[in-house]
């Protein structure tokens, strides 16, 4: 229902709905040029070598115009300083234990950067205390 909302499928349209989950490298994805109707990711962009590369490539990958990118990602804390020197700090043993996840990337303000043209629409929340818990979420237009 959701996804009908938001335009990435059409119930009035029958068999013009198709959903593929593919596995790739963020920063070389493997689809043509326009391709895609939407890109998913979950807490994803804090372990991807390079961020500015993996948004250019989602970028690169969307339908013009329609495209669209749907994301969810912890990030370094905004507004608790403390949180965010704990972050810091950690980051170094969370990137070896966890995959090469980094706790203090500022990944909306990236997102924010990249070029979306039809603008980024982001929330940023607090979920709970943890060291993962300042999160931004929301969808970004081709």
């Amino acid at each position: 229902e959701s996804a009908e909302k938001s335009g990435l499928i059409s119930s009035s349209l029958p068999n013009n709905n198709s959903l593929r989950n593919v596995h790739g490298v963020a920063e070389a994805l493997p689809f043509a040029d326009g391709s895609v109707d939407a890109v998913v990711g979950t807490l994803t962009l804090c372990s991807v070598t390079d961020q500015e590369r993996a948004l250019s490539e989602i970028r690169r990958v969307m339908k013009p115009k329609s495209g669209k990118f749907l994301f969810w990602e912890h990030v370094l804390s905004e507004d608790e300083t403390g949180l965010a020197l704990q972050q810091k700090i950690l980051s170094p043993i969370q990137t070896f234990v966890a995959d090469g996840c980094h706790l203090d990337r500022r990944t909306g303000v990236m997102i924010q950067n990249a070029g979306f043209r039809g603008g980024v629409e982001m929330e940023y929340l607090m979920l709970d205390d943890s060291i993962i818990s300042p999160t931004v979420f929301g969808i970004a237009t081709a």
